[in-house]
C-alpha cells in the first residue's frame, strides 16, 4: 500500500449546532458565493465514493458540546494519471448520528437536528459538495493540500476551502482514502438559525455557537 501524507492548511460542509463550557470552535472558514464546478476531461477514470464515508461534526453551546457523524449517500471523483480532475458528494442528512449521548437522549437530539429548527431533512434530504477551482491539468493527489468546492445546504450554496490531511492509495485494491484536517464553518451563512445570536437577541446563555467543527474521511474506488 503506497501512502502519501502531507500537512494541510486551509478549510465542507454541514452545520450542526450544540456544545462545550466556554469552548469555541475557532474562526470559521470564509465562505463565498458559489463558482463554476470542475468537470473531468475525456478519458478520466470515475471512482465511486463508498457510502461508509463520513463526516465528523462537533457543535458548541455554553453548557457543553455535542458531536457525531453523518454519512455519504453517494458521490464520485474523476482521476487521471494520479491527478484529481473533478468530484462531488451527496450527504444523506437523515443519517446524522449523535455519539456523545445514548438511547432516548441521542434520538431526541437527532430528531431536533432533523427538524425545521435546523436542517429540515424532510424538505432537504441531502446536502451536496462539488469541487471547484481545479486547473485543467488537475490536482496532484500526491501533494494535495486543499480542496475548494460549493457546499449546498438547505437552499443556500456557498464556496469554501477544506484542508486536506492525507491521501492514501492502496494499489492492491485501487482504493483512494482522502482525509481532511479539522475545519470550521459558520452555520448562519446557510440559514441554520436556531439559537444563533446572528438572528436572535436576548438569548442569554441559551445561545448555540454559529461555528461548527468538521472533518471527513472519504473512500473511493
Amino acid at each position: 500500500m503506497r501512502k502519501l501524507f502531507f500537512p494541510a492548511l486551509g478549510t465542507l460542509m454541514l452545520s450542526l449546532a450544540l456544545g462545550s463550557c466556554g469552548n469555541n470552535s475557532g474562526n470559521a472558514s470564509a465562505a463565498t458565493d458559489s463558482v463554476a464546478v470542475a468537470t473531468a476531461a475525456e478519458g478520466a477514470t470515475t471512482l465511486s465514493i463508498d457510502s461508509t464515508s463520513y463526516l465528523n461534526w462537533k457543535g458548541y453551546k455554553p453548557a457543553g458540546e455535542h458531536f457525531g457523524k453523518i454519512f455519504v449517500q453517494e458521490g464520485s471523483i474523476s482521476v487521471q494519471n494520479g491527478r484529481l480532475l473533478a468530484g462531488s458528494v451527496l450527504i444523506k442528512m437523515a443519517s446524522i448520528k449523535v455519539e456523545d449521548l445514548e438511547g432516548e437522549m441521542a434520538q431526541k437530539l437527532k430528531g431536533h437536528l432533523e427538524s425545521e429548527d435546523f436542517f429540515e431533512v424532510s424538505k432537504y434530504p441531502t446536502a451536496k459538495f462539488e469541487l471547484t477551482d481545479i486547473p485543467q491539468e488537475g490536482l496532484d493527489l500526491s501533494n494535495l493540500k486543499e480542496l475548494k468546492g460549493n457546499l449546498t445546504l438547505k437552499d443556500v450554496t456557498k464556496n469554501l476551502s477544506i484542508p486536506v490531511a492525507s491521501v492514501t492509495h492502496d494499489e492492491a485494491t485501487g482504493v483512494y482514502t482522502i482525509k481532511s484536517d479539522k475545519f470550521v464553518i459558520d452555520r448562519s451563512q446557510w440559514n441554520v438559525k436556531y439559537g444563533s445570536k446572528s438572528f436572535f437577541t436576548g438569548l442569554g446563555d441559551k445561545f448555540i455557537e454559529n461555528n461548527i467543527e468538521l472533518s471527513f474521511e472519504l473512500q473511493a474506488k
